[in-house]
């Protein structure tokens, strides 16, 4: 069946004002809206087949058309044409929501994508939905009263697709391990310390031996089960550890556990009621406590880093001689020299060359740039980045692990394998404590056999020293500080990662901040509006969003923006034209021109920055889009990237405290330099890629400096695992705050303030414990 041009080429409902089109197979196609566009190219893909008519008995049109992605009357078509979209979730709320990342499964086009983000998004409860086909990823906030991970696994599963989380590996079966034996050990535990007690009763009453033998049977197994089950792995640990010289608390367990078992085995035999058995099982299950504490937070360390790994385009459609249009495989099939198309949303997976195609790419996940960056033939693209406007052609000249996004994850993966020389206070104490205790109660046990006493008297205490001497609470006393701790800086917004954070701050004497994203806001975006002439602000925000209504471009997005939170309703715009530089369209019988300074032209002759309406450092900070009504200059549009009211007050403060302070950038050297001395600092440095950021912290460091790196994104990511100590700030941006140490989960610099003074709460917490031990 065919539909006249004046109807959708899929659901046969009448074209609008605003419908969209889309070639496939060198034949264009014509849609009421973006979800039956969507649709076609998903039914398109999976079939191979460019004929519509087909398409409405399969599944996935039917269960579309259920969902209301595709409008099933001409009464739903209005009211999706009239919906507008959704307004910015509140703080309130967003601070009640929690984040979720999923691995998705069985996508086979960047439309199945959309799908599922337009289908969860009209569940009730989850809000920030992105789903990346190129990933394989699914990243969303959801709201715990409304729904949960398990809701929208299924939710996406009902569409199709496998949804799992990135933890449900092997890992999720060690956990579940783990989890029952310290259930076993506990509760055979208090079974051993109750019957003990009865033991006990021995030493004020006379208990005959039929009594001794009941009690001391199940004793004895339940404490054995606890031994050489629970303590399987603090054992082998410990045998690991004295091989290598580097004893630990396993060892000094391990120790004092058997001392303490083998000696009540031997009393047992004897019919003694000298039983240790309740001490053996109980440093077992202390310790076994302390290591699930905190697994828990080590968990979600994995999760993150499992985060932030993926920035790896996991999918690539390759163009060749038998698929034209190109086709998707694995990452693993893209060699040097092949061709692949990028498009709209999808990160780009090789370095190469445009062979053809022009349009807008985001480049802050490298640069830390949040303007986007135009391109076009000619030009190279990098690995790593995101398409925001356009369709390229590229060829492929670095893939894998030497491309760029390759080089930064290797960078990552290595300083992360490499560890850092930090060694733990408890580390270091039980280094030197373990020998000593093991040297003293020999000496103790041959010291009473050399005066007079009997070697059975010996053995005891010796014995005696080595179980009184193990720090059974080192086992859980540490953890739970640190895990008191974590819940602190939680209640603050501060999500700590690296459990050794709280030490590392207090040696920190140096911190290196990232720009974009982190002093500033990280989002380009319409700074200010200068009238030029005789419109203000509402009637030129209504001429702008009339013209820019229906494109695509990031700075008629921006604009449409401001003037809805302002609630100012479009004007009505004809003979809209679009242009490389600019957009021109008649509004009330006048033509209104935005564009660059080329595009205007002689309506621009003489002004310059720091010259009549142009702030002096417009060249530095900011962009400048113009426009004319009528031919004369009526507005100028300042957009840029804002600096974060907390920036001056925290750099003032660590400056106060003695620290030395830098500011470093992806951004130019000018850009750099000018954020930098409005909030106060001497040393920035601009044009700085990912490993420029490493060096800088490795040259501190060789200077002898604790260094600090604080930062948001990817490009930020190498620096952060490499630095004393990585904060983390969560900007809605990149995955690379989850290299930090710690992250500030509000994006509030004022935050660090907060993490240094209960780092020095902590710190005192954890000494005092250590004492006591």
């Amino acid at each position: 069946m065919a539909f006249s041009p004046q109807s959708c080429d899929l659901c046969g409902l009448s074209l609008r004002r605003r419908y969209v089109t889309s070639a496939f197979s060198d034949k264009t196609f014509h849609f009421c809206c973006a979800g039956c566009r969507q649709v076609f190219h998903m039914l398109a893909e999976k079939t191979g087949s460019g004929d519509p008519g087909s398409f409405k008995d399969s599944e996935l049109f039917r269960k579309c058309l259920d969902l209301g992605i595709i409008p099933r009357s001409e009464a739903e078509l209005a009211q999706k044409e009239e919906r507008q979209p959704a307004a910015e979730v509140p703080m309130t709320q967003a601070e009640r929501t929690i984040s979720l990342s999923l691995k998705v499964r069985g996508m086979w086009c960047p439309a199945c994508a959309w799908l599922i983000e337009e289908s969860l998004g009209r569940n009730r409860g989850i809000s920030d939905i992105q789903c990346s086909f190129s990933l394989d990823r699914l990243r969303c906030r959801y709201d715990p009263v409304s729904t949960s991970p398990s809701k929208i696994i299924s939710a996406v599963g009902a569409l199709g697709y496998e949804a799992v989380l990135p933890e449900e590996t092997g890992q999720s079966k060690e956990r579940l391990r783990e989890i029952m034996r310290l259930a076993v050990s506990a509760f055979l535990t208090m079974n051993v310390m109750m019957f003990s007690f009865g033991l006990y009763a021995g030493f004020f009453t006379e208990i005959s031996l039929d009594t001794i033998s009941s009690l001391s049977w199940p004793v004895f197994i339940m404490a054995s089960i606890v031994l050489f089950y629970g303590g399987k792995r603090i054992y082998r640990r410990a045998w690991a550890g004295i091989f290598a010289a580097g004893f630990g608390m396993e060892t000094l367990i391990t120790v004092g556990a058997f001392s303490a078992y083998l000696y009540s085995t031997y009393q047992w035999a004897q019919g003694s009621i000298h039983l240790y058995f309740d001490t053996a099982s109980m440093l077992i299950v202390l310790v076994l406590l302390g290591k699930f504490l905190e697994a828990g937070a080590k968990r979600k360390v994995r999760e993150d880093l499992d985060n932030l790994l993926s920035s790896r385009p996991s999918k690539v459609r390759i163009l060749g001689q038998s698929h034209p249009h190109g086709r998707y495989v694995t990452i693993e099939h893209l060699r040097e020299g092949d061709l692949f198309q990028v498009e709209e949303g999808e990160v780009i997976p090789a370095d190469g060359r445009i062979l053809s195609g022009k349009g807008s790419v985001d480049e802050s996940t490298l640069t830390g740039e949040a303007v986007p960056v135009a391109k076009g033939a000619g030009e190279d693209m990098r690995s790593g980045t995101r398409v925001i406007q356009g369709v390229f052609r590229v060829r492929a000249e670095r893939v894998g692990e030497d491309s760029t996004i390759g080089q930064v994850l290797q960078i990552i993966e290595r300083t992360l394998s490499e560890g850092t020389p930090f060694e733990d206070k408890t580390d270091r104490l039980l280094k030197w404590f373990v020998p000593f205790i093991v040297v003293l109660a020999g000496m103790t046990g041959l010291a009473c056999v050399w005066s007079g006493l009997s070697t059975h008297e010996g053995i005891i205490r010796a014995v005696t020293v080595v179980v009184i001497s193990c720090p059974c609470t080192l086992g859980i006393a540490v953890p739970l500080a640190r895990v008191a701790g974590i819940s602190l800086a939680g209640k603050r917004g501060i999500l700590v990662r690296d459990f050794s954070s709280f030490q590392r701050a207090e040696g920190v004497n140096t911190y290196v901040f990232d720009k974009t994203g982190t002093v500033t806001e990280g989002r380009w975006k319409l700074l200010k509006i200068i009238p030029a002439g005789r419109f203000g602000e509402t009637e030129l925000l209504s001429q702008a969003a009339a013209v820019e209504k229906e494109s695509t471009h990031y700075i008629a997005s921006e604009l449409r923006n401001r003037a809805r939170k302002a609630f100012i309703e479009p004007g009505q715009a004809e003979g809209v034209k679009y242009f490389d530089n600019g957009i021109s369209g008649v509004v009330e019988g006048v033509e209104v021109r935005i564009g660059s300074r080329g595009f205007i032209g002689k309506a621009l002759e003489g002004l310059a920055p720091g010259k009549g309406i142009v702030p002096p450092d417009a060249g530095q900070k900011a962009s400048l889009v113009f426009m004319t009504t009528g031919g004369e200059l009526s507005a100028v549009f300042v957009f840029g990237d804002e600096i974060k009211r907390s920036s001056p007050g925290v750099i003032r403060e660590l400056k106060a405290m003695g620290h030395r302070v830098l500011l470093v950038s992806g951004d130019g050297e000018g850009t750099t330099k000018a954020v930098g001395r409005e909030v106060g600092l001497d040393e920035s440095y601009g044009g700085q890629l990912p490993q420029d950021k490493v060096a800088i912290v490795e040259g501190l460091q060789k200077e002898g400096r604790r260094v600090a790196m604080v930062g948001d994104g990817v490009n930020d990511a190498p620096a952060l695992v490499k630095a004393h100590l990585g904060i983390g700030v969560s900007s809605g941006n990149d995955p690379g705050k989850e290299a930090g140490g710690i992250t500030l989960m509000r994006g509030d610099l004022g935050q660090i303030p907060d993490f240094l003074d209960l780092a020095k709460r902590v710190n005192k917490k954890i000494r005092q414990n250590l004492g006591f031990s």
